[in-house]
């Protein structure tokens, strides 16, 4: 499993985000609380921060306490949306570069945190059958959440709205693997808004938290798998259910139409 941070609101340096906090997201490498498997966050980091409206991106297949220059370089930088995630590899998945995430597409960032049961062996054919050709030549490695960010770029590229590509990717992963456990805790941003989906195909889910103007960005809204700041009021988004943070700051959600 990941762990997860996402920001939207007034510019920040994304340093704040990976590094702020009581417990902040740096310091869940090392000592999460809230993974339903594995114990530390140390197979890669990224984080994604917007430019003028595009997506630029940090990642390294290492723990993030083996960069001590990442300090300096986030806090060189500003935007008004930004996604950071700690890598905890699911067995049986390449540990490389390719599966590092936030994943980025034209505009897209995406983040599973989460898996796709034996996906290589069993799921990752079926699954990637249903991508037109030019996103499938997009492909790099073997990783599930490749997969599944390109077929929600699939769908957006057929009018869907980013809600609506997260409830297709998780119904195309439903009907799939059946009564087999998948996890789908899914973030997804264009820079201007956020949508994130918290949902598997069993009853518990991972954690997934909001908060509304944290202690360093009282203009802005942070969703998060732990809280990392007991300065804030951190919501649990409710399972099976999204949640979308608008570029006004006005906040939706409600349950995933996946059936």
């Amino acid at each position: 499993m990941c762990r997860l941070m996402a920001y939207l609101g007034e510019p920040i340096s994304p340093s704040e985000l990976v590094f702020g906090g009581a417990h902040s997201l740096y310091e869940q490498s090392w000592a999460p609380r809230e993974l339903l498997s594995g114990s530390v966050n140390a197979d890669g980091y990224g984080v994604v921060w917007y430019a003028d409206g595009r997506p630029a991106r940090i990642a390294e297949p290492r723990p993030i306490w083996h960069a001590p220059e990442l300090p300096r370089t986030l806090s060189a930088l500003r935007s008004r949306c930004v996604v950071a995630t700690l890598r905890n590899a699911t067995a049986g998945q390449p540990v490389d570069r390719a599966g590092l995430l936030p994943l980025v597409y034209d505009r897209w960032c995406f983040v599973l945190n989460g898996f796709v049961p034996d996906f290589r062996a069993s799921h990752m054919r079926a699954l990637r059958a249903a991508l037109p050709d030019d996103l499938y030549a997009e492909l790099i490695g073997a990783s599930d959440a490749e997969t599944l960010f390109l077929l929600a770029v699939s769908s957006l590229r057929e009018g869907a709205s980013m809600v609506e590509a997260l409830e297709r990717v998780v119904r195309a992963v439903a009907d799939r693997v059946g009564r087999q456990e998948a996890q789908l805790n899914m973030v997804l941003s264009d820079g201007e808004r956020i949508v994130a989906a918290r949902s598997s195909t069993v009853l518990l889910t991972n954690s997934l938290y909001l908060a509304r103007r944290p202690p360093f960005a009282p203009v802005g809204s942070v969703l998060a798998s732990e809280a990392p700041d007991p300065g804030a009021v951190w919501e649990a988004v409710d399972g099976h259910s999204w949640i979308e943070i608008l570029p006004s700051g006005e906040i939706r959600g409600d349950m995933l139409l996946v059936r």
